[in-house]
């Protein structure tokens, strides 16, 4: 009656669970059948980390953006573990240890976040979450 291989009254699936994982005869596992190679997985394995990286990145600035400081510093320390590139991560953890008054870690992690994306040093010299390090001689010598 229906053209669908699965029964719409009930939301029930009728195909196998092979067809069912396939979309457009492809599947959906980020890995097909086929073997690979140690290095290949390696390689796909660091691939799938930097993503990882990317999600803890953006979930610790939405916790940011909602003010809660301490979770979001939690998800940003983690994604710059998986991927210490994320100069986002490291300039919002900044942001985070200035607010609550921790001059040392917020430059530590400023400076780095600076050599990763220079753009960061004029972000910092304008923003108002440094505005506790405003005027020490160590945070205007590292935004100049």
């Amino acid at each position: 009656m229906f053209p669908y291989p699965y029964e719409r009254r009930n939301g029930r699936d009728r195909r196998s669970g092979a067809d069912r994982r396939r979309v457009n005869g492809a599947s959906e596992l980020p890995f097909g059948d086929e073997e690979m190679d140690q290095e290949e997985a390696a390689e796909k394995a660091a691939q799938m980390s930097l993503h990882l990286g990317d999600l803890w990145n953006n979930k610790g600035k939405e916790l940011f953006r909602t003010h809660r400081y301490p979770e979001a510093k939690g998800a940003l320390l983690k994604a710059a573990e998986i991927n210490p590139q994320l100069a986002s991560a490291w300039y919002v953890i900044a942001c985070i240890e200035s607010m609550k008054g921790e001059k040392e870690g917020a430059l530590s992690r400023l400076r780095k976040a600076i050599e990763l994306e220079p753009g960061f040093k004029e972000k910092a010299r304008t923003q108002s979450y440094f505005k506790k390090l405003k005027g020490d001689a160590d945070f205007e010598k590292l935004i100049q």
